[in-house]
C-alpha cells in the first residue's frame, strides 16, 4: 500500500460562513471538503447547545490537500477570524489515492 502525505484542515465556524469558506478552499487549491453539523460543545465561553429552534448552529468543515493550499487557507482564515468566531486545526495525514487530494 502506498500512502502520500497531505495536510488536513478542520475549520469550525458558524453556519452562515460555510459558503464563503468553501469558496476560499477551492480558490486556494483544495479539491473538496466535507461539512458536519455541530450540535453541542464547550469552549472558552462555556458550554453551548443547538436547540434546533430557528438557529443554524455551528459547522465543522474538513478538507485535505497540499501543504501550500493549507498555508494559503490559514492566511485567509487568520484575517477572517479577526472579525468572526471560529477555530482551525491543521495536521499532517497519510492518504491513499493521493491524486484525489
Amino acid at each position: 500500500m502506498k500512502f502520500a502525505t497531505r495536510t488536513k484542515l478542520e475549520i469550525f465556524v458558524e453556519a452562515h460562513a460555510v459558503d464563503e469558506i468553501e469558496r476560499m478552499l477551492r480558490d486556494v487549491g483544495f479539491k473538496g471538503c466535507s461539512v458536519f453539523a455541530g450540535v453541542e460543545g464547550a469552549g472558552s465561553h462555556g458550554a453551548w447547545r443547538q436547540t434546533g429552534v430557528e438557529e443554524a448552529g455551528m459547522r465543522l468543515v474538513v478538507t485535505i490537500g497540499a501543504e501550500e493550499a493549507a498555508e494559503a487557507a490559514l492566511h485567509w482564515l487568520e484575517n477572517y477570524f479577526a472579525a468572526y468566531p471560529g477555530v482551525v486545526a491543521m495536521s499532517e495525514v497519510k492518504v491513499l489515492r493521493a491524486e484525489r487530494f
